[in-house]
């Protein structure tokens, strides 16, 4: 059985429901499993929720620490919740134990040094694509300690990763470095913008970042998700 885990915090339930109502709709009899902190709800339609404390108020490094922690026995998605599935989950590669997912949209963008108030100015001028050409918003684990990898490196790193790509940057090195062998989900097939859909061929997962979630919930609403 496949599983898939995502982690939500906070009282605003409406984008992790109608991601795992999508999720259902597609992989019937998929579990999903919700990592969260003490406090927040459990969201409806999962199968279980792990939860962790949180401490520090770091979300990238409380998510790495509860991937980190989940065991990973069978075939696992690692995905964000601003996601709707488009059709059933599979990968297009067989014996895969680690796929993450490889940057494909905005790659020759210049990376912005100074989002949310960071100082990121050891990568001024950069692409996006040469600094982080991995995402964190669908990752496939199977049989691996992939995550606690991970974990271990964004743990070494400056804390002003801690609450926000800590987890691309953990992701990169790991890669990287790894001697074992790392598949590639392709952004365009498993976390496809919806102002892409129309160039590519059926994705299993549309990703609806930032601005675009009311496009999410015009979309969950004309497929009966709401």
């Amino acid at each position: 059985m496949s599983v898939i885990a995502f982690m939500h915090i906070g009282e605003q339930t409406q984008l992790p429901t109608i991601m795992v109502r999508s999720f259902r709709r597609h992989n019937p009899g998929i579990r999903i499993v919700q990592v969260a902190d003490q406090d927040s709800p459990a969201i409806e339609g999962v199968d279980d929720t792990v939860r962790s404390p949180m401490a520090d108020g770091n979300v990238m490094l409380f998510r790495m620490r509860c991937f980190a922690a989940l065991a990973t026995e069978e075939p696992t998605w690692f995905l964000d919740t601003d996601m709707l599935c488009n059709r059933p989950l599979e990968l297009d590669e067989a014996d895969v134990t680690v796929a993450v997912c490889q940057r494909e949209f905005g790659t020759q963008a210049i990376f912005n040094h100074r989002f949310g108030g960071m100082d990121l100015s050891e990568y001024e001028g950069r692409t996006m694509g040469s600094i982080y050409p991995y995402v964190g918003c669908a990752t496939y684990v199977n049989r691996s300690n992939f995550w606690a990898d991970c974990l271990q490196d964004m743990e070494a790193l400056d804390p002003k990763f801690f609450n926000w790509y800590g987890d691309q940057e953990a992701i990169r090195n790991v890669v990287n470095s790894s001697q074992r062998p790392v598949a590639m989900l392709r952004e365009s097939l498993y976390a496809c913008l919806p102002e892409h859909a129309g160039q590519m061929s059926a994705p299993y997962i549309f990703h609806y970042k930032g601005q675009r979630k009311r496009v999410m919930l015009e979309r969950a609403a004309a497929e009966g998700l709401l």
